[in-house]
């Protein structure tokens, strides 16, 4: 196990009715001076009532604030530099996230463009890393990304879906009232899941050693996700399936499952380029793909770890050979996608198919190399296509 420094600011404030405290939340923090501006998507916030209640949260705390809607899945930079410019010329110092994810990032995004004098871009294309943020606080109505914790932010421009963190940018407050996702169609659900799912097996899967508590934690969220994630594809109004899924989704991604590890990222290197080349694609949804591919692809690296997860995790039991057992775990985990109604092959996702070179090319522009389990090159990136039809 390697050194490590763990940092999380974030005050997770969690159960029914909690959104209705932000404004004592964001006064805490902020003072009650403080003027907010409210990022958030597309009309649910408004059809559900929930944007309403915020707003009465913040009215209470007598806190000045304006609205900013808009926001759409995979968040555009066109967005954040309007947010940008309004936030500068209200003067505004909160940013307040209303959604899942994409609000999240937008917000996030905003948060580290207003202090500074260059483009924001220039945090993601790595030219720079944010110094300085505006607070960021949150209410989380979509379980999936797990920005509402993390110090990431990922946001598209043109062609190009690309990340950026810093722990300024990490939620000062998020509330998570599991009652608010009983609304979400299942498309939302299931891709939820496994991104989730996702940011916790981009750690688990390591060739660090002696990292037992932390892979042991890993292996027991991702049984529970799925456990609960199957009930929640039976009901969406499964209030503790919600609370288990809602927990371990905001504890996936806030860098817990990475401690003292070298984490990969390589499926979400991928998957970043196939739902930039096609923006209708769902960032869980194109995971489903990408994957079980890279898996079969990388498993002979570290036989055993594939091992591990197929037994503690997928629940297989040991087979004659270690290539039987890593391989069986693979399958398991396509057969609970399947289960949970997410693509598995390319065809299934899209029914154009990318250019497997150019979108390899893509993702290696400014790493060089894509992942740490197997350092990825360009021919690697194609083979992993090949093996999502």
């Amino acid at each position: 196990m390697k050194n490590f420094e763990f940092y999380n600011p974030t005050r997770l404030v969690f159960g029914k009715g909690q959104e209705t405290r932000i404004g004592e939340l964001i006064v805490q923090k902020a003072g009650s001076d403080a003027n907010v501006l409210i990022v958030y998507g597309g009309q649910s916030a408004k059809k559900s009532g929930l944007l309403d209640r915020v707003i009465q949260s913040l009215k209470d705390s007598n806190l000045n604030y304006l609205e900013f809607g808009g926001v759409r899945p995979n968040p555009t930079y066109e967005k954040v530099v309007e947010g940008i410019e309004i936030a500068r010329k209200k003067g505004i110092n909160v940013l307040l996230a209303v959604g899942g994810g994409s609000v999240i990032d937008t917000a996030k995004a905003i948060a580290i463009g207003v202090p500074y004098e260059g483009e924001c871009w220039d945090f993601f294309a790595k030219r720079v890393a944010p110094l300085k943020a505006l607070p960021v606080a949150c209410v989380l109505t979509i379980p999936a990304a797990g920005s509402e914790q993390s110090q990431r932010i990922v946001i598209s421009h043109k062609d190009r879906k690309l990340g950026a963190g810093s722990d300024v940018v990490r939620p000062f407050a998020s509330v998570v009232n599991p009652e608010l996702f009983f609304t979400l169609p299942q498309k939302q659900i299931t891709a939820g899941v496994i991104d989730m799912m996702s940011h916790i097996m981009e750690r688990y899967f390591t060739q660090t050693e002696h990292t037992d508590f932390v892979s042991g934690q890993a292996e027991a969220a991702l049984r529970c996700i799925m456990a609960n994630g199957l009930k929640l594809k039976k009901d969406h109004t499964d209030y503790d399936a919600w609370c288990q899924v809602g927990i371990a989704g905001s504890f996936a991604h806030n860098g817990f499952y990475g401690l003292g590890q070298v984490e990969d990222w390589a499926c979400h290197g991928i998957e970043h380029e196939i739902s930039a080349w096609d923006e209708k694609i769902t960032h869980g949804e194109g995971l489903a793909v990408v994957t079980p591919a890279w898996m079969k692809y990388v498993w002979k690296e570290n036989p055993k770890r594939f091992v591990q997860f197929a037994v503690n995790v997928m629940q297989i039991k040991p087979q004659e050979t270690e290539e039987k057992t890593a391989l069986a775990g693979i399958e398991a985990l396509k057969d609970f996608f399947r289960k949970m109604g997410a693509p598995v092959t390319l065809r299934e996702l899209s029914s154009e198919q990318p250019d497997p070179l150019e979108l390899a090319q893509k993702a290696l522009v400014i790493p060089g190399t894509l992942g740490n389990f197997k350092k990825l090159g360009e021919q690697d990136i194609v083979r992993i296509f090949e093996l999502m039809n």
